[in-house]
């Protein structure tokens, strides 16, 4: 009876009058100052990136404000170097080219050197999988007796997943590149072609996981293949076991990532990455312009690559330490890009050789006076391994980097100091100590656009380098950045 009684109570629909709740007086929210604990397990990014590593990232700025975006970037810098460069991206409203890009730079820093590129980036989207990245580059460069030019052009594609008969690809990379290198030194003129391809993707079929890396550079190939192994479950999850080879060598492929929150703003950090990569033409002759490539390619290979770090956090407004840490790496590298000279011209030269480092570093961060200050102090141990074991030439000991940036109004001031101990050239004689001290200056003229001014190495610490490379001095250096809303 009590049951027939409440079932047409409870289907009759009740009108609640409104209410409005006024107050003079604003909501003040409790700040809890706690220090935030990472969880055990970081969830993957669900957003695939659309920008490949092939755009710098410079791209990367503040959010514009609602209703409003960013269509044109533009950035021009020019000093005392004889060193002018122009950027300028397009953000455009359309689907299938939401960027362009193009790149601008030339050099002259002595009397017979010379360097200039320019480079045109183009993003072009078919289909919600289909999207491809094109980069074609152009670079000319001229050392006394020596010249070269490298013309390249490479296009990449990414893909979060993909399903083809009953097995799921995952993290897919493919890029391919063509590229064209001519070198002439003192009338002897050699050239060569090359073709790169680039794939890596994560194969998954039931319960097994499997890490596919491919590169190909010219003749040099290069295969790995890694098995996520789920033994050690929330343990160890990140943990990849396999072999890696270049036709030459067979080395083990481990890669581990771990980290140990210990409470209270303390955690540790254990990481292991090998790589499996190759150096194109465009790459080797942006970082090395005056030194005479190699003719026959050859892949890097990093099977040790081991780092164990441990950071503290301050969370105390009022004290001024923010963050200390301390940081150990130990790796072996197969034929890194090494220079050398061969005889009193000067010219200098590229070949690969093994390197072992061992690395010690210690992070420091602290806010005083309404400055930011940050340390970077590192011990570096490098090693080529010969018959004779070297110290790896221009690698200092003992270095340095501090920097303070503070905020005055509209004004932004960046002061750095880069400091260099016991370093030796390539002949194994001892160094000065570099003493570099650097200060930059950023104000906003109008909404949109800003100037920057640096003085770098204010004391005109010589900066030595192989052979004649030319040494960097005292520098001053004006830029522009022309940033419009929409």
């Amino acid at each position: 009876m009590l049951f027939g009684f409440a079932l047409p109570l409870l289907a009759q629909p009740q009108v609640l009058p409104s209410v409005e709740i006024r107050s003079g007086t604003p909501i003040k929210a409790p700040l809890i100052k706690k220090p935030v604990v990472f969880p055990l397990e970081v969830p993957a990014d669900s957003i695939p990136p659309r920008i490949p590593p092939v755009f710098s990232g410079r791209h990367e700025f503040a959010p514009p404000p609602s209703g409003n975006i960013r269509p044109l970037k533009l950035d021009f810098s020019t000093g005392t170097t004889a060193e002018t460069k122009l950027t300028t991206s397009w953000y455009s409203a359309s689907g299938s080219l939401p960027l362009l890009r193009l790149d601008a730079d030339l050099r002259v820093p002595a009397a017979g050197i010379s360097r200039s590129a320019l480079s045109g980036s183009v993003q072009s989207i078919f289909s919600e999988n289909l999207s491809l990245n094109h980069l074609l580059s152009w670079q000319q460069s001229k050392f006394r007796s020596f010249s070269a030019g490298a013309l390249s052009y490479s296009v990449s594609h990414r893909q979060s997943e993909l399903e083809l008969a009953g097995f799921r690809l995952s993290a897919l990379q493919t890029g391919l590149s063509l590229e064209g290198l001519e070198q002439d030194l003192a009338g002897t003129r050699s050239s060569d072609f090359a073709l790169g391809i680039r794939h890596s993707h994560l194969l998954s079929w039931r319960e097994l996981d499997l890490k596919n890396r491919l590169v190909l550079q010219d003749t040099a190939l290069g295969l790995a293949a890694q098995y996520r192994v789920p033994w050690l479950g929330k343990r160890l999850p990140e943990l990849d076991l396999g072999l890696m080879t270049d036709f030459i060598h067979v080395l083990p492929a481990l890669d581990l990532h771990k980290r140990f929150p210990l409470g209270n703003g303390r955690y540790l950090e254990l990481n292991n990455r090998t790589e499996l990569a190759s150096r194109s033409f465009q790459s080797l002759r942006e970082l090395y312009p005056w030194s005479v490539l190699p003719q026959r390619e050859r892949l890097v290979m990093t099977p040790l690559n081991l780092s164990l770090g441990g950071w503290q956090s301050f969370g105390a407004e009022a004290s001024p330490l923010r963050l200390a840490g301390l940081r150990q790496n130990l790796s072996y590298s197969y034929n890194q890009p090494q220079l050398y000279v061969r005889d009193v011209s000067g010219q200098t030269w590229l070949r690969q050789e093994d390197v072992f480092s061992c690395r010690l570093g210690g992070d420091l961060r602290l806010h005083y006076l309404g400055w930011e200050i940050a340390q970077d102090l590192s011990l570096n141990l490098e090693y080529l391994p010969d018959d004779r074991w070297r110290r790896r030439p221009f690698s200092p000991l003992l270095s340095a980097v501090t920097t303070a940036s503070r905020k005055l109004g509209e004004l932004d001031i960046l002061a750095t100091l880069d400091q260099r101990y016991w370093q030796r050239d390539e002949f194994e004689a001892q160094l000065p100590p570099v003493f570099d001290l650097s200060l930059e200056l950023r104000y906003p003229l109008r909404p949109g656009l800003a100037l920057t001014a640096s003085l770098a190495n204010i004391f005109h610490t010589p900066h030595q380098d192989f052979g004649d490379i030319p040494q960097r001095g005292r520098s001053f250096m004006i830029a522009f950045r022309y940033l419009p809303l929409r």
